[in-house]
């Protein structure tokens, strides 16, 4: 599990790598709370991203209902990853 961020005036993109695994995500849900207190909006690249738990899942979730519709969505997810967020009902976070 690996957070690197990068940001513009109006953006912060999340490049995620690994496993995001329940451990990993918690370990993780600090670090991005501390990235969403910005006012910017988010994205979380999950191009390098293996495995996701239902924790991160909720992690999606709860950054989608704290910076609202269209300031917060996922990229580059592998198809098995893609499956996921499809079977949850959680596609209006999948952008591309």
């Amino acid at each position: 599990m690996n957070l690197k961020t990068e940001s513009t005036d109006e953006l912060v993109i999340c490049h995620l790598s690994g496993r995001l695994d329940t451990i990993a995500s918690l370990e993780l849900e600090p670090e991005i709370d501390k990235i969403t207190d910005n006012g910017k909006k988010m994205e979380f690249d999950f191009h390098e991203v293996d495995y996701i738990s239902s924790t991160f899942l909720r992690i999606c979730l709860k950054q989608y209902k704290t910076l609202g519709a269209g300031n917060f969505w996922i990229k580059a997810l592998k198809p098995d990853i893609k499956k996921v967020f499809m079977i949850a009902g959680l596609e209006k976070l999948v952008k591309g």
